[in-house]
């Protein structure tokens, strides 16, 4: 098994620090000297690997957000159901990816192409990516039958409201009761 990251070794603020200078756009040789300046020793070539797999990271995720964004505008009102499946789809192709990458030769989360403990290609990732997608499953189930139970009472406050106003507007305007009960089982649909 490959070393880790000399990089990786480094304590968290200084990776960090290296963070955010490659998130300003710094160069290799900016970076090198801000590190030089914090008394921290790096080479050229372990930064290098290391922004190369930043910028994987950061490419993927992009990727992703582009996919996301234009199932979003695709979908847009879909039924909650066509969103359900749009997610066990995105789960189902993160899974894909994690299988395809381990027979590539390898985690991405390493670097220098060695594998990481933290994988989620074992069983405790496989089982914790299954039950993130259950949750996810009750969540959207929860979900549209919240979205159901609101319509629901929705529809039933307007429909009272609506009988209000035919009541009152009809007694207003001299309408005989009997015609005024009709029309209000008219709009409660048979219950007065």
């Amino acid at each position: 098994m490959p070393r880790k990251s000399t990089i990786k070794r480094l304590p968290p603020e200084v990776r960090e620090r290296i963070g955010v200078l490659l998130g300003q756009g710094r160069t290799l040789d900016e970076i090198l000297k801000a590190l030089a300046a914090l008394d921290v020793d790096v080479s050229r070539s372990a930064l290098h690997r290391y922004k190369q797999s930043i910028d994987k990271v950061r490419e993927r995720i992009d990727r992703s957000r582009a996919v996301a964004e234009a199932l979003v505008q695709r979908l847009g009102d879909a039924p909650e159901s066509k969103t359900a499946r749009m997610n066990v789809e995105l789960m189902h192709s993160v899974i894909l990816d994690i299988v395809s990458n381990a027979e590539a030769g390898g985690a991405e989360g390493d670097a220098e192409g060695g594998s990481d403990d933290n994988s989620p290609l074992n069983p405790m990732g496989a089982m914790l990516l299954a039950k993130a997608l259950d949750h996810l499953t009750k969540a959207s189930r929860t979900d549209a039958d919240l979205i159901a139970r609101i319509r629901e009472e929705a529809t039933k406050v307007a429909t009272k409201k609506a009988a209000t106003t035919v009541s009152d507007v009809g007694r207003a305007a001299g309408v005989p009761g009997d015609v005024i009960d009709q029309m209000m089982q008219a709009v409660l649909g048979g219950a007065v």
